[in-house]
C-alpha cells in the first residue's frame, strides 16, 4: 500500500501492517524414520541422550500421544504429505511408492510452491515419484528431481565411493550388504549372522526360509561419523538453509535412521552399554489373546524375545537417535545464525515407531503403542503461547492442514490443523485413528485410540483376525485384551462408544468401506 504525506507517515509509524504484506513463515520439517515416541529424553526416558530434541520439545508444542496414520513408511509419508487416508491415496505398501503408481492428491509442498515458496527435500522420500517433481534440489551426481529424490540411497553410495576409502574387514567383522556399500561392521549378538562367524555365511536352506534383510544387521559400523547417512542428510539440509535463506522456503530433512540396519558408528555406539539397557516389560508376552501373535515373523525370530540379545538392539537404536540429535542441534544452530528462527515453523516427527523387543517383536506394521505412537513437536516462536503439552491424541494425518494453516492457505483434507491446539484451544476430537489394510485378513486394519482406550478391528470381508480393546490407563503395555469371551460383555459399552466414534469420523470423510464396517458391527 503506497502512502504519502502526514497521513501516510502516521500509518507507517502506528500501523506498520499497512506498509507491507503480512510475512508468511518458512517451514523446516524434520522427519526421523522408525523413532518411537519414548526415544526422547524429555519424554521421560532417563537413559537416552537427546539434549537438542529436548530443547526443541521445551520450546514448542509437544504432542505426547501423537499417532502415525499408518505404521508403515510409504503409506504414512504419502498420507502425511497429502492429508488423505491411505485408502484414498492408494499407496498401501512401500512397493506402491516404487512402481508406477501416482498419487492424485497434491502435497503440501506442491501447494506451497504454487503460492511462491521454494521446496527442497533431503533424505528418505518413500512416496510416489510424481510427488517429487516439485522440489528444487540442485543436481547431484548428474541427477535432478524427481530422480535425485527417489534415488537417495544410490546417490549416498556414490558419495561413499567418492569420499570413503575402501576398507577390508577385520577379524570378527562382516560387510554391510544392504545400505553402506560394503563397509564392514562389528556385529553384535543379535545380528542374524553372528552365530555363523567368522564367515557369517548362512546356508541356502536358511536363506530360502528367511532371506537376509536390513533389519537383520546389528553392530558397530567402521565409518567415520562425518560420512554416515545421518551426517550427509543433515549437511545437505544445512546447505539448503544457507542457499534459500532469502526466499520463502519449505525444507524437509528426512533422516533414514534410526531405521535398520542398526549400525551406529563410534563415538555414538560407545555411549550406551548394552548390559545396562532395560528389557521391555512385555518381551515375554505370550499374546494368546492378541491379534498380533504371529505378526512381523514373531514366532520365527526368537532373538527378539531373548532378554540378553535385545539389549544390544536397544543400545544401537539409542545410539542412532543420539547421532540424529547432534545434527538436529547443528540444524537449529544454522537457523539461529541465519536469523531465521523467529520466522520458521519447525515440525519434528517420525513416520512410525519400532517395537524394539516389545511383545517379542521387531520393526513396526502393528497398532501397538511402540509401533504406532510417534514423537511430534511444533515450534513457531511468533506464536508466543505455543509452549505447551497437548495431551489430546492426534494423528500425522493432520500435518498437511497444519502447515497450510500456518501459511494462511485454505485447504481440503481428511485431517485438521493442529495450530489451534498449539495455541491452547480444545480439539474437536478426543481420539486419533490409524489404518492399514494391506490384504492380510489375519491381522487388523483399523485402530482408534483415546487417552484411555484403544480399539483395534479388522474391517475386511473374510477377516480371520480377532478384535482387541486395551485399557491404556491400567494396561499401558497392552497385554490384556478385554474382548475375550470371559470379559467382553463388561466392555460392550466402551467398545460400542469407540466404534461409533471411529465409524462417524470415517463416514464424515467418505472413507471407503464404511458401509461394510457398519454391517459387520451393527
Amino acid at each position: 500500500m503506497k502512502t504519502t504525506g502526514l497521513f501516510g507517515i502516521l500509518l507507517l509509524n502506528f500501523f506498520p501492517a499497512f506498509s507491507q504484506k503480512k510475512e508468511k513463515p518458512d517451514f523446516l520439517i524434520i522427519i526421523t524414520d522408525q523413532q518411537r515416541w519414548d526415544a526422547i529424553g524429555a519424554a521421560g526416558n532417563d537413559i537416552i541422550k537427546t539434549p537438542n530434541i529436548d530443547k526443541l520439545l521445551q520450546q514448542g508444542a509437544y504432542f505426547p500421544n501423537a499417532i502415525s496414520l499408518c505404521p508403515v513408511s510409504g503409506p504414512a509419508r504419502t498420507s502425511m504429505l497429502t492429508g488423505r487416508f491411505v485408502e484414498k491415496t492408494g499407496i498401501k505398501t512401500n512397493m506402491d511408492c516404487d512402481n508406477l503408481t501416482d498419487c492424485k492428491y497434491k502435497s503440501y509442498d506442491e501447494i506451497l510452491v504454487e503460492n511462491g515458496y521454494t521446496a527442497e527435500y533431503y533424505g528418505k522420500f518413500h512416496s510416489p515419484a510424481n510427488m517429487a517433481s516439485v522440489y528444487s534440489n540442485p543436481p547431484l551426481y548428474g541427477f535432478t528431481p524427481p530422480q535425485s529424490i527417489k534415488k537417495w540411497e544410490l546417490l549416498y553410495n556414490f558419495y561413499l565411493s567418492e569420499n570413503v576409502a575402501k576398507k577390508w574387514q577385520k577379524q570378527g567383522e562382516l560387510y554391510d550388504f544392504s545400505f553402506y556399500n560394503g563397509i564392514p561392521y562389528l556385529p553384535s549378538p543379535i545380528d542374524r549372522r553372528f552365530d555363523n562367524l567368522p564367515s557369517g555365511i548362512l546356508d541356502d536352506d536358511a536363506l530360502k526360509k528367511r532371506p537376509l534383510t536390513q533389519p537383520d544387521q546389528h553392530g558397530v559400523l567402521a565409518l567415520d561419523t562425518a560420512h554416515t547417512i545421518t551426517a550427509v542428510q543433515a549437511k545437505q539440509t544445512i546447505e539448503s538453509l544457507n542457499r534459500l535463506k532469502d526466499k520463502p522456503f519449505i525444507i524437509t530433512c528426512s533422516f533414514h535412521c534410526p531405521h535398520a540396519p542398526m549400525l551406529p558408528s563410534e563415538p555414538y555406539a560407545g555411549m550406551y552399554d548394552a548390559e545396562k539397557m532395560p528389557v521391555p516389560f512385555s518381551i515375554n508376552d505370550d499374546m494368546e489373546n492378541s491379534p498380533y501373535k504371529s505378526a512381523n515373523g514373531r514366532l520365527s525370530m526368537p532373538e527378539y524375545r531373548d532378554s540378553a540379545k535385545i539389549k544390544y538392539m536397544i543400545a544401537e537404536y539409542y545410539a542412532s537417535v543420539t547421532e540424529i540429535d547432534h545434527w538436529v542441534g547443528k540444524i537449529m544452530e544454522t537457523l539461529d545464525a541465519l536469523q531465521l528462527t523467529d520466522k520458521t515453523v519447525v515440525i519434528f516427527l517420525s513416520d512410525h515407531g519400532e517395537m524394539l523387543g516389545a511383545h517379542g517383536m521387531r520393526e513396526k506394521n502393528v497398532f501397538l503403542e511402540e509401533s504406532v505412537r510417534v514423537p511430534l513437536i511444533i515450534k513457531y516462536p511468533k506464536d508466543k503461547t505455543c509452549k505447551r503439552v497437548v495431551e489430546t491424541p492426534v494423528s500425522t494425518l493432520n500435518i498437511f492442514s497444519t502447515i497450510l494453516d500456518y501459511a494462511g492457505i485454505d485447504s481440503q483434507s481428511d485431517g485438521e490443523s493442529l495450530r489451534p491446539l498449539c495455541l491452547g484451544k480444545q480439539s474437536k476430537y478426543d481420539f486419533a485413528i490409524s489404518e492399514w489394510r494391506w490384504g492380510r485378513p489375519a491381522e487388523p486394519d483399523l485402530m482408534i485410540r483415546s487417552n484411555q482406550w484403544k480399539l483395534i478391528i479388522n474391517s475386511q470381508p473374510g477377516s480371520k483376525s480377532i478384535d482387541a480393546l486395551y485399557d491404556l490407563k491400567n494396561d499401558p503395555y497392552e497385554m490384556n485384551n478385554l474382548l475375550t469371551e470371559a470379559t467382553k460383555t463388561a466392555y460392550v459399552k466402551v467398545k460400542d462408544e469407540m466404534l461409533g466414534k471411529l465409524i462417524k469420523f470415517l463416514d464424515d470423510r467418505n472413507y471407503p468401506n464404511t458401509e461394510y464396517i457398519l454391517r459387520k458391527y451393527k
